[in-house]
């Protein structure tokens, strides 16, 4: 797909990877909406922000009622992290996790079902622990293997649409930090990337048709499209 003049709808468009990507976009020519529950600062005339928090129904209808034209592709890329075992998170953060990282993208594509054009792409933006559920934090990757789920019956049902899974690793960004110790926090500095070369990754993913994953490789830390 050629980028130019397309129109992008990225959730947590604000911030880490949404903010990389949305900026890509834009110097791609892409012509970038923003959902998120926090203000965006790009001051680009291609980029228009709504304040929307997404696990609410009725704020996403208000900001897609107020888009004009069709969208080609939609990134639900917003998420929180939770960290812990199976049977150590509260209840709140099971609640948190599913509200955003599942429900929130369900509610996105629901509504936006009737402007999005005929051959749109949609990206779902999951996890390498959506692959590979991990022991800690395991409702994080439970609640991005959902994610990555709903990607796959979306297609089954709208095999008109593209569907694009991103599962990358260790990224330098807020959300990598939350509870981790500094321990932690060094190795996963020995294979975490930038949230440009991610950006980087997920334009070429867009720009081809004949690849429809990002994935990353525990063994060689590299991200590879296939």
């Amino acid at each position: 797909m050629n980028l130019k003049n397309k129109t992008v709808l990225i959730t947590g468009a604000s911030s880490g990877i949404g903010k990389a990507i949305s900026d890509a976009l834009i110097l791609k020519g892409a012509k970038v909406i923003s959902f998120d529950i926090k203000p965006n600062t790009n001051s680009s005339e291609d980029i228009t922000h709504f304040t929307v928090d997404i696990t609410k129904y009725n704020q996403i209808e208000d900001a897609v009622n107020k888009i004009k034209g069709t969208l080609d592709i939609v990134i639900n890329n917003a998420g929180i992290m939770r960290r812990g075992e199976i049977l150590e998170n509260t209840e709140e953060d099971f609640d948190a996790l599913f509200a955003v990282n599942v429900k929130g993208a369900w509610l996105v594509l629901k509504a936006l079902k009737q402007k999005l054009s005929p051959n749109a792409k949609i990206v779902q933006m999951c996890s390498r622990h959506a692959i590979n559920l991990p022991t800690n934090p395991a409702l994080y990757g439970l609640s991005k293997k959902m994610m990555m789920d709903m990607g796959e019956i979306i297609s089954k049902t709208y095999p008109n649409y593209s569907v694009e899974i991103l599962c990358p690793g260790p990224v330098n960004t807020e959300l990598t930090r939350v509870d981790t110790t500094k321990e932690q926090m060094e190795e996963k500095k020995k294979i975490m990337e930038e949230p440009e070369k991610i950006a980087e990754k997920t334009i070429e993913l867009l720009e081809l048709d004949n690849k429809s994953h990002l994935i990353f490789d525990k063994n060689t830390a590299i991200h590879s499209l296939k």
